[in-house]
């Protein structure tokens, strides 16, 4: 008896989230399908229903992660202008966020994987960056004036933030990270006189 749709949409959504998880915290090379499927409490077989390779596997987890992530979460909320920029700036510059108890945000978790992967996944990853981008600079001109050179420096500011912050071994360290970029952010969106 075939499977309803509702139980294929339901697979495949617990497909996505093993997939997340184990991409953002493992990256492409280190994950495998078997992993992930034994993860979504599924078999290998049970993936090629889904998915035709790894590589598009890897690209709806990366869309999913960004849907469902920290900086969406933030979207979402009922903030608007600056308070909604200043609470997503504690939120996603956050210790919280970069050891990723929650989804965390792909664009900071595997900026360095992207670089090597295949033309598809990079414009996935340059689509969701530019998401970012776009609903920052709403959020921005809420308030004043701002240009794309400063949605860029504090998106750039953000990824990078989180990227480091996970890279080094120093615990303290990864805190004055966080801390200094979320001090450094809210004097760029304080410039216009806020």
């Amino acid at each position: 008896m075939p499977y309803t749709l509702q139980h294929k949409k339901a697979s495949r959504q617990r497909i996505l989230e093993s997939a997340a998880r184990s991409f953002l915290y493992l990256g492409y090379e280190r994950t495998g399908i078997n992993e992930i499927m034994h993860d979504a409490g599924m078999t290998r077989g049970a993936f090629y229903a889904h998915f035709n390779s790894k590589s598009e596997l890897y690209d709806k987890a990366l869309t999913y992660a960004a849907a469902n992530g920290r900086f969406m979460a933030y979207h979402k909320n009922d903030k608007v202008g600056s308070a909604w920029l200043k609470g997503m700036l504690e939120g996603y510059l956050s210790q919280e966020h970069f050891e990723g108890a929650e989804t965390p945000c792909p664009l900071a978790f595997i900026v360095t994987d992207i670089a090597n992967r295949e033309p598809e996944v990079r414009q996935t990853y340059t689509r969701i960056y530019k998401r970012m981008n776009r609903l920052i600079a709403h959020y921005t001109e809420n308030k004043s004036d701002k240009n794309n050179d400063e949605v860029f420096a504090l998106t750039a500011l953000m990824i990078g933030g989180v990227a480091l912050s996970r890279a080094v071994d120093d615990p303290g360290l990864a805190d004055r990270l966080l801390a200094s970029c979320r001090q450094a952010a809210v004097r760029l969106l304080d410039e216009d006189g806020e």
